[in-house]
């Protein structure tokens, strides 16, 4: 028994008394004080195990926390919903990711399974993967307010204990599927009108054409318009598919903004004599020079006063202006390397045309996409529906954004704002000079 110590400490002392009247009792009192001695260390010895075996327990159940609180960081770094079920469909196990963006941040653990999904098939999943089953499939779920495409991963843990759930977002990875596929389809049918128009005209002067001097005139003036369409439409996916690459980094220098719109103007002359045009120019002096890619920013110009000139009524100005304002970088898409000075420029292009109707503003940055009814009528050329894809792109390599600010049948202004392009103004001069080089000259 444990504490068996008392028995032969009284009986000693009960020795040790007797022993004054009785000498021969302290034999008995000896022989009780080793009992005694025997005891106390074998209980000593005894509590010195149990000592060491509760360390031994506490240091493993250290190391149990340890292991959890290390599986729980690699479930949080994960970034992807994870959620671990037990044998009945309780949640014993969430990743902070799937806390976030499933449970709108509240403690999971606990809460069963098919009370957080209203998905019947994910609901199947989860009851079949504890069963044994393992399974996958791709879902569409409502994820923080938006609706999301999500790889579904179930599998069984051992002897039946419950399972794994993964929830893998591929959203932009389908919807990158579908741009390509998008794509692909629209150059196809693209290029495949005018090379039509091409052969069918060839086909008609080597026939019916071969001896009528006016029809062979028209069809060579088709023949020839349809190639330069040819030629504008693998121009501009080329310098598409140069963005979209990103191979090559921006090269900054210094950019006189007076010279790069008289550029423009110079340009589209013809464009601008034939419809009565006004290209006029407004810039703000303290961003009369700027640091950028001066390739990139004739890219962004040409397409955006190609749109104006096209568009625009006649005898109407196409203003291009440039106004210095502070625009904070994005974290998402930075400015290049080399950008690092105080302030952006905002330049617009503005035209009184026919406008872009509200329900297409959001999808003209599209490639190929073109408003129907933007095209119709007078002399309006149709482009290739890149133009304005290319400056969404050729904006961003800047580390920038463009916009639209349109009223259908009054007329578009098209914005673009580059960061950390522009010094400060100094202080003996106003912050913008407007209505520079207003004389209208074309």
């Amino acid at each position: 028994m444990r504490g068996g110590w008392p028995l032969p400490a009284a009986v000693c002392a009960s020795a040790i008394i007797v022993a004054m009247f009785l000498p021969w009792m302290l034999v008995v009192a000896l022989g009780a004080l080793g009992w005694l001695v025997l005891r106390v260390r074998t209980d000593l010895l005894r509590a010195e195990d149990e000592t060491l075996d509760l360390l031994r327990r506490l240091r493993s159940a250290r190391s149990d926390d340890e292991r959890a609180e290390q599986l729980r960081r690699v479930l949080d770094a994960a970034g992807t919903p994870i959620i671990a079920t037990d044998a009945d469909g309780v949640i014993t196990a969430a990743s902070r990711s799937a806390s976030r963006t499933l449970g709108g941040g509240r403690r999971l653990i606990g809460v069963r399974f098919d009370e957080l999904f209203t998905q019947p098939e994910l609901h199947e999943m989860e009851r079949l993967a504890r069963a044994g089953e393992p399974g996958r499939a791709r879902l569409k779920m409502p994820v923080e307010g938006e609706l999301r495409t999500l790889v579904v991963s179930a599998d069984s843990l051992d002897r039946g204990s419950g399972c794994v759930v993964t929830l893998r977002d591929v959203t932009e990875l389908v919807k990158a599927s579908e741009l390509k596929a998008d794509f692909a389809a629209n150059a196809s049918h693209e290029l495949r009108t005018p090379i039509a128009s091409i052969r069918g005209a060839a086909e008609t002067i080597q026939g019916p054409a071969r001896n009528d001097p006016a029809m062979l005139e028209r069809l060579t003036g088709m023949i020839s318009s349809n190639a330069a369409r040819l030629e504008a439409l693998v121009n501009d996916l080329l310098d598409l598919s140069r963005l979209e690459s990103g191979e090559t980094p921006p090269s900054l220098s210094e950019v006189d903004l007076r010279e790069v719109f008289e550029h423009q103007r110079e340009q589209f002359e013809p464009t601008c004599k034939r419809k009565d045009l006004r290209v006029e120019f407004d810039i703000d002096p303290v961003v009369s020079r700027i640091r950028t890619d001066p390739v990139l920013l004739d890219l962004i110009l040409r397409n955006l006063v190609e749109n104006a000139t096209k568009f625009a009524r006649e005898g109407t100005p196409v203003v291009l202006a440039a106004r210095p304002e502070s625009i904070p970088p994005d974290p998402v898409n930075p400015p290049p390397a080399g950008a690092d000075l105080p302030m952006g420029v905002r330049i617009t292009v503005r035209d009184e045309g026919i406008g872009i109707p509200i329900a297409h503003q959001q999808r003209i940055f599209e490639r190929f996409y073109q408003v129907d009814r933007a095209r119709t009528g007078g002399s309006v050329q149709r482009g290739t529906g890149l133009g304005l894809a290319i400056v969404k792109h050729a904006t961003r390599r800047l580390g920038g954004t463009v916009g639209v600010d349109s009223v259908y049948q009054q007329g578009t202004t098209m914005i673009v704002e580059l960061p950390r392009c522009a010094d400060r103004p100094a202080p003996h001069h106003g912050v913008s000079r407007p209505h520079e080089d207003g004389d209208g000259s074309r």
